[in-house]
Parts: structure tokens; sequence; C-alpha cells
């Protein structure tokens, strides 16, 4: 009996895993934030500590203590009328097709086993006359 050759495989991975792995990121990797990211966040913050420890300080020195406050009193301000920061991304999908229009055509598809569907909806006439308006009265 012949012996076999051995397969090119490297002791490090698993000839299982398929051949994409290992090779590229997943999703999941993708969406975590770069590694400089924590020290860019905090370089920032510090910055404006510094600005905001700045300004304090320039309404000490022409105000006085009131100058101070007044300047600490903005800062407070500005952040409760500004609330915390939102993540507010806009959200966009993109569609080989145009969506249907269940509206005009209906619905019908398959659940598991059972078929679902909702015929279309009645077209109604255009408004074509406004109704009329009573006199202004004086």
């Amino acid at each position: 009996m012949a012996e076999q050759p051995e397969p090119d495989v490297a002791p490090d991975t698993d000839p299982d895993a398929g051949p994409d792995a290992g090779s590229t990121p997943g999703a999941a990797d993708r969406a975590l934030p770069d590694p400089g990211y924590d020290d860019a966040i905090s370089a920032h913050e510090e910055r404006l500590a510094d600005a905001r420890r700045y300004a304090i300080e320039a309404g000490r020195r022409k105000g006085g203590l009131a100058g101070a406050a007044m300047a600490g009193a903005m800062f407070a301000v500005a952040d409760i009328v500004d609330g915390p920061k939102k993540d507010d991304k806009p959200v966009t999908v993109e569609s080989a097709t145009d969506p249907d229009d269940v509206d005009r055509d209906g619905i019908e598809m398959r659940v598991g086993e059972v078929d679902v569907g909702s015929p279309a909806l009645p077209s109604l006439d255009p408004v074509t006359e406004r109704a009329a308006r009573k006199p202004p009265q004086v």
C-alpha cells in the first residue's frame, strides 16, 4: 500500500474553518472602533478641559471671583441646554429595485406553511372640488 502525502496545512490553522477563516475581519470586528480611538477621545477631552479652564481663568483675571463664577456658570448652562451629544447618524438602505406598492398591488406571501395575503385597497375618486366656505362673519 502506497503512502499518501499529507495536505499542505499550517499547524496553527483549522482545516475545517473554511477558505476565509483568519484572512479578513468579520463584520463584528469592523464595527469596533480603531485601536487609537480611545486615545484620540481622551486627548480631545483634555483639550476641552484645558479650554474651559483657560476661559474660567480669563474670567477670574478680568472680573475677579464673579467673573470666574460667571464663566463656570456659562459652561454649566451650555451643558444643560445642549444636553449630551447624540450619535444620530442617517440610515441609508440601498435596494436593487423599487419597493412594492402594497396599497395598489396588494401582497401575497408564504409564512412557514401558511399563505398570507391582503388585497389591494380600493381606489378612490380624486377630490376636485373644494368644500363651500361660509362667508366670514363681520
